[in-house]
């Protein structure tokens, strides 16, 4: 005789399949099939059976995704992959069988940038990116460098919960990332989002730059003081 359990059904995972699979609670079999299915209002409940007989429940959220190729509603999840940027789950379109995919991430408060005047706008790692990459043209810094510099600064921000933050902090955050890439990209960039105050903020910025050389210099050439404990040990 079966067992008949009600709950909500755990996943397990194919070997190889780099995918989670629906999986019997009580045997672990993948081999399953719907016996009866009723929609709630936030959800389907679905009565699945095994291979073996073995019965149980499972709730399945209403999540209306458009499939991106006929526009159908209605679709399935075939597998789930939890990642640095959400859920990523893909997706099988029950019309026209295209398999595609969606990521359901966190969302966070938003933040504004309060410009020198009082004005207030909202953050844009796109536009910050934008910005840097001005900045850059036509000098040997990278594409991932930059985006690992505008995405370094919306993490510190967003870690912080900061939901405002002053245009000029901004400036400085981007310019303490920006001169040990490129110095005169890092001058560049002052020129247009440093808070104005004409020529001493940007010979402050190159005295910055000069000192951070200097110092970067002293370090390259000259030997610790200390020996290290690993040269030490050995």
């Amino acid at each position: 005789m079966s067992r008949v359990t009600g709950f909500f059904a755990r996943f397990g995972r194919h070997r190889g399949a780099g995918r989670d699979t629906l999986r019997c609670p009580e045997c672990g079999t993948d081999r399953l099939q719907v016996v009866d299915s009723r929609e709630a209002p936030d959800a389907v409940r679905r009565r699945r059976e095994c291979s073996q007989g073995h019965r149980f429940t499972t709730y399945e959220r209403c999540e209306v995704f458009s499939c991106p190729r006929c526009s159908s509603t209605e679709t399935r999840v075939e597998g789930t992959d939890v990642g640095a940027r959400g859920v990523a789950r893909t997706r099988r379109c029950g019309r026209c069988g295209l398999i595609f995919g969606t990521i359901e991430g966190l969302v966070r408060p938003d933040i504004s940038v309060i410009k020198t005047d009082g004005r207030r706008e909202p953050f844009s790692g796109g536009k910050l990116f934008g910005a840097v990459r001005a900045a850059c043209s036509k000098r040997p810094v990278t594409t991932e460098e930059l985006l690992t510099l505008a995405d370094g600064i919306e993490t510190e921000l967003r870690d912080t919960s900061q939901t405002e933050v002053r245009s000029a902090v901004l400036a400085e955050m981007v310019l303490e990332r920006l001169q040990p890439l490129d110095e005169v990209a890092s001058v560049r960039y002052a020129s247009s989002y440093v808070e104005p105050g004409g020529v001493e903020e940007m010979l402050s910025v190159i005295r910055q730059t000069l000192d951070r050389r200097e110092l970067q210099s002293i370090r390259d050439t000259n030997l610790p003081l200390v020996a290290d404990e690993t040269e030490s040990s050995a």
